[in-house]
């Protein structure tokens, strides 16, 4: 299984009863993990998926089966089990997508090379075939800037900030519009924040623009997510009895919860800490990619991963929760694609 995709699968995979699990290896599986009460975690990922890409099915030479491409062709590049759609003249990509909902989160991982000259990325949401809104990086030699601007309904500079970010490892953007707020986060910390933004049009067009200038400078594309976001946790649950999430993440083949996936272990434990009579059956859910033994295992072990830090770290009671690892039994998407994929890799927690 291709290393990035494992790394998504493992938000997926989740939850086998604490009775069933030694509790010394419940006890070991709480203290390695990272301490989730504070860590900071202001982004919260769109839990439905709306487009998906790693280029893990895309064949070098070949164009991007999942985006339109104008101007200069981008490159497939791999490094072992890691792609990425590569840069190295100005282009632009259009996602195979037909328009965002209102409120949606984007998530790229995207490796700059940029030892002289200059990488500049946009992220262009256009209503009518006009930019709405844009948010560009610009990485040159030792600099990052990201900045964020507006031409809908009229024209604005909203916000615009230099990082201290070591551009030798790949960067995680991601930006979440959410009821008029829009937020730009980078390597997981929220960098720009601006609100009253109800005015915009509806998005019906995405565009990543790469725009590369100098010897050696590209710009790498190796996963770029779009999904909609969901009201609070706890509003789900009280009104549907369900909620899923895309948002916990485990490392490669392990049962060490990511840092990054603390907005989701804290929505969880604070829904539980808000309502005490509130009871759940959480379901942990994959893609139908690797071998079935091997994935149950894992979620054996992950189930207690997430249980421990819940119980340890915020004081649940441990009696409040059931819980059902069910694989890919039970899909929401087509296991034959990407985006099919993407969208299984889930949690799902059901009000009892």
């Amino acid at each position: 299984m291709k290393v990035l995709e494992r790394a998504l699968l493992a938000g997926a995979v989740l939850f086998l009863g604490a009775s069933l699990v030694p509790v010394g290896h419940a006890q070991t599986a709480a203290s390695a993990q990272p301490q989730f009460t504070t860590l900071k975690a202001d982004f919260v990922p769109g839990d439905r998926t709306i487009f998906y890409d790693d280029f893990s099915d895309m064949t070098p030479g070949d164009p991007p089966p999942h985006w339109k491409v104008r101007g200069a062709a981008p490159e497939l590049r791999a490094a072992g089990e890691v792609r990425q759609l590569t840069f190295v003249a100005s282009g632009s990509l259009y996602p195979n997508l037909t328009g965002l909902p209102k409120n949606f989160t984007y998530e790229a991982d995207v490796k700059f090379d940029a030892p002289v000259g200059n990488a500049q990325l946009y992220l262009l949401l256009l209503s009518k075939d006009k930019d709405a809104l844009i948010l560009g990086t610009y990485v040159r030699s030792n600099t990052f800037d990201v900045h964020l601007q507006r031409k809908l309904p009229t024209y604005e500079d909203l916000a615009r900030k230099r990082l201290p970010v070591d551009i030798g490892q790949p960067v995680r953007l991601a930006l979440w519009l959410q009821e008029g707020r829009l937020r730009v986060f980078v390597n997981g910390e929220k960098q720009l924040d601006v609100n009253q933004l109800d005015d915009v049009p509806a998005i019906d067009r995405v565009e990543l623009r790469g725009a590369p200038t100098g010897a050696g400078v590209a710009i790498g594309l190796r996963t770029v997510r779009f999904a909609e976001s969901t009201p609070d946790l706890g509003q789900v649950i009280a009104s549907t009895g369900r909620y899923v999430t895309h948002g916990i993440l485990f490392d490669t083949d392990s049962d060490r919860i990511r840092p990054d996936s603390a907005a989701a272990i804290q929505a969880i434990a604070k829904a539980l800490q808000a309502s005490p009579g509130l009871k759940l059956l959480i379901e942990g859910h994959t893609d139908a990619s690797g071998g079935a033994a091997h994935n149950m295992a894992l979620s054996a072990r992950r189930a207690d991963a997430v249980k421990a830090v819940l119980v340890s770290q915020f004081a649940i009671d441990a009696t409040r929760l059931t819980t059902a690892g069910l694989g890919s039994t039970k899909p929401i998407g087509p296991n034959e694609t990407l985006q099919g994929r993407a969208q299984n890799r889930r949690v799902e927690l059901v009000r009892q």
